[in-house]
């Protein structure tokens, strides 16, 4: 949802003005990390090219090639997982033993209204023009969303207690027989959008869903699909 044109920007981004996680983290809203897990490696070449001099390679050699550097980013995201942060992320970095591809990483609905109270300060400090979510894509979210039976049902009674749990999958295009945690991700991308959108009515019912079906939503750690 964040600007994703070629802006202007600043070579040089002075180290009292931003850390390290808020640089990682707007990278990581403008490869839609609100919507989908995106690898380790897409937020490291991002975050390079909006402050090469952070995460670069150090050798003089190697910075002449244009390499980004994924370790500061791989901790920057670690750390933005964390409590201590605000749980802003979740995700994992790496592969299992067994191969598996386990790498990603998505912005939680706190991430999200992380990102919407801190993306004008972060882009006037890299120097990038116009940081603004699409208004477009924004408008086209609150259309879908405005739109649901369910949604309509909450403005009219301004409560989903007499709703059934199919109701509310059938908005996330699930089954109530889903597993939780497929349902909860779903649902989760509905939150961390509305919250990058700042749309108060579709945030208080997406908060009242939350409410409405605890039983359908499960705490996830931080596995994404």
């Amino acid at each position: 949802m964040c600007d994703s044109g070629s802006e202007r920007r600043s070579q040089f981004v002075k180290e009292n003005e931003l850390s390290n996680i808020d640089v990682v983290l707007y990278a990581l809203c403008k490869l839609d990390g609100h919507m989908r897990k995106v690898h380790t490696e897409e937020i490291a070449y991002e975050a390079y090219k909006l402050a090469k001099d952070r995460f670069g390679w150090r050798l003089r050699a190697f910075r002449k090639m244009d390499f980004p550097d994924k370790e500061p980013v791989r901790i920057s995201l670690m750390d933005a997982a964390k409590e201590k942060y605000g749980v802003l992320v979740t995700g994992r970095a790496g592969v299992e033993a067994s191969g598996k591809e386990t790498d990603g990483w998505m912005l939680t609905p706190e991430g999200a209204v992380w990102i919407r109270q801190n993306e004008k300060r972060i882009a006037e400090a890299l120097g990038i023009e116009k940081p603004k979510t699409s208004k477009k894509e924004a408008d086209r979210f609150l259309r879908q969303m405005k739109e649901q039976p369910l949604f309509k049902s909450f403005m009219q009674s301004e409560n989903l207690s007499s709703q059934s749990p199919y109701a509310f999958t059938d908005m996330l295009n699930t089954g109530p027989d889903s597993p939780r945690e497929v349902v909860t991700k779903k649902f989760n991308r509905l939150r961390s959008t509305a919250e990058l959108v700042g749309d108060k009515e579709v945030v208080r019912f997406l908060e009242c869903c939350a409410k409405a079906f605890p039983k359908l939503l499960a705490n996830l750690g931080d596995d994404n699909e």
